[in-house]
């Protein structure tokens, strides 16, 4: 008993469980945007048959995508609610829905959209003789078609849509060379036409009936019976008009049964599948017309009647429309006026607020960047301060040793010449011993001749000796200037430099005053100095 309860209770659980998943798994298809989006597609499948069921399951696609704030799915289903009025004479109607569709799809990125709101209203106006609003409908559609294939050339859907409406347009009212004109402008490029791009027996078809018009019925029954014949087993709406337009061209050509066959098949589309219910008028106008080149009257009479009464419910709707458009209208742009107040608004605060977030960047950034620049300065003022301290330092630093240097030369220089001047009061004494001995002793004058003449060599190699650390760049110097001045001229220039005059320097050297003229002449020479240039001032300079 307990394991029969207990396999009951298993049993339960189990059910229910199914139970709950299957529930939570059918809202997840409810909520789901590709369920939704089959829905529209179910809608505009019934929309001919049954528009109420159709109107009934856009509402209910229009509540979902409202609630999730899909602005480009909220205008898909709109203008499919208008597409739908329009079936059963709602006209106001499918004009509100579509002004609100147009309002909407301004505040989405979706131009595609944007286009197809147009080419709608353009051709829900024209259905009403308002050619102006049409237009201006037709060519803003044109611009954002252009727009959408320069930025990508396979998106050429758009493009073609509106120029095919055009050529509608133009052809409808009777400028049958402009409508071939937007109808060649449809096959953009050779890749549309391979690839099927463009609905071919519409195109064909529409070619046809412009070719009709201008009295090329050859051309005009090419691309009809073309059109009819890839269109014979598709269920489009556009079969309507291609029987019309067949009809006409067997009228013209006189062949009246043909004409009547066509007319009655384009007859029973619009009562039988509700397609263009708006061409009914015309074609049992034009049956009445063939009945009456057939000689039956009866019939074209009674033909004639019955497009009387169509087209007067048409114009008895169209003027009912007409009124209440007005009421619509100016109650929509009430709406829209204060939706738009209230967006400006919003706008306006949204950009005050941008405003002053920009500003109080612009100001931060300010900010950091003075610091940034004030930080900069004023490294670099203490980087230049150390510099200029350090070049002080240095050019103090350098004074000093110069004037420790000047100091040193001046001390030595002076020592030099007191050095030389000594070596002369001795060689002076030497000359006057050596006159002595001459004169008392001549046996002992030779030697010791010799002997002084071979000191006073040794003398000058210490004098030069000496010269040459208190001036230890002179001779470098001079060589590289004057490179071809003796060892000896040098001698000579080193005692110029001390300001030693001829007769010092020849007992310095001991030599006769005038080699010491004679000297100073060549070293002038070898120079390059004019008469009037110092010999001791350029000296001196080096």
């Amino acid at each position: 008993m307990k394991l029969f309860y207990r396999f009951l209770c298993f049993l339960t659980f189990i059910l229910f469980s199914n139970f709950s998943l299957s529930a939570q798994v059918e809202e997840s298809i409810l909520d789901s945007v590709s369920y939704y989006t089959k829905r529209m597609q179910r809608a505009r499948g019934v929309s001919k048959k049954n528009p109420q069921r159709s109107l009934k399951i856009a509402r209910t696609c229009l509540e979902y995508f409202e609630a999730k704030n899909d602005t480009a799915m909220i205008s898909k289903c709109l203008m499919d609610m208008s597409e739908t009025q329009k079936v059963i004479g709602k006209y106001s109607l499918a004009f509100d829905n579509l002004w609100e569709a147009q309002y909407l799809s301004n505040f989405t990125n979706y131009d595609n959209t944007k286009q197809e709101v147009h080419i709608r209203l353009a051709k829900l106006y024209a259905l009403f003789n308002m050619d102006k609003e049409s237009m201006e409908h037709f060519q803003a559609s044109l611009a954002i078609s252009k727009d959408l294939y320069f930025e990508d050339e396979s998106n050429t859907r758009p493009l073609v849509s509106s120029y095919m409406n055009l050529a509608l347009r133009e052809r409808l009212q009777g400028n049958y060379f402009e409508a071939l004109k937007y109808l060649d402008s449809c096959l953009i490029n050779d890749e549309i036409v391979e690839n099927k791009h463009v609905d071919m027996p519409f195109l064909d078809a529409e070619r046809g009936y412009v070719m009709l018009k201008l009295d090329r019925l050859n051309e005009a029954s090419k691309y009809l019976h073309s059109s009819f014949k890839h269109t014979k087993d598709v269920d489009v709406p556009y079969r309507t008009n291609i029987n019309m337009f067949l009809g006409e061209l067997y009228e013209r050509k006189g062949e009246l049964d043909s004409a009547v066959f066509y007319f009655n098949k384009s007859l029973n589309l619009i009562e039988l599948r509700n397609y263009r219910s708006d061409l009914k008028a015309d074609v049992l106008f034009k049956l009445s017309n063939v009945f009456f080149k057939k000689n039956l009257d009866t019939k074209a009479y009674l033909y004639s009647v019955k497009s009387q009464v169509v087209s007067d419910s048409l114009m008895d709707i169209k003027n009912q429309t007409n009124s209440e458009l007005f009421e619509i209208k100016n109650t929509y742009l009430k709406s829209i006026s204060e939706k738009n107040a209230q967006l400006a608004k919003q706008q306006n605060e949204i950009a005050e607020n941008k405003e002053i977030q920009w500003r109080l960047k612009m100001i931060s950034a300010f900010a950091i960047l003075l610091v940034i620049v004030l930080s900069i300065i004023y490294r670099m003022r203490m980087k230049l301060k150390r510099t200029l301290m350090a070049k002080r330092e240095a050019e103090i630093t350098s004074e000093l040793k110069e004037e420790q240097n000047r100091t040193e030369i001046a001390a030595k220089s002076k020592e030099l010449t007191s050095y030389a001047l000594q070596l002369i009061d001795k060689e002076k004494d030497i000359d006057e011993l050596l006159d002595v001995l001459k004169k008392e002793s001549p046996s002992n004058y030779k030697s010791m001749s010799y002997r002084y003449k071979k000191g006073a060599k040794d003398l000058w190699d210490s004098f030069n000796l000496r010269f040459t650390e208190v001036n230890d760049e002179f001779y470098t110097k001079l060589k590289e200037k004057h490179p071809d001045l003796s060892i000896t001229e040098r001698k000579h220039c080193a005692l110029i430099k001390l300001k030693f005059g001829t007769k010092e320097m020849a007992r310095i050297l001991n030599i006769v005053p005038h080699s010491i003229h004679i000297s100073r002449s060549r070293i002038r020479k070898k120079i390059g100095l004019q008469r009037n240039d110092s010999l001791e001032d350029y000296i001196a300079n080096l």
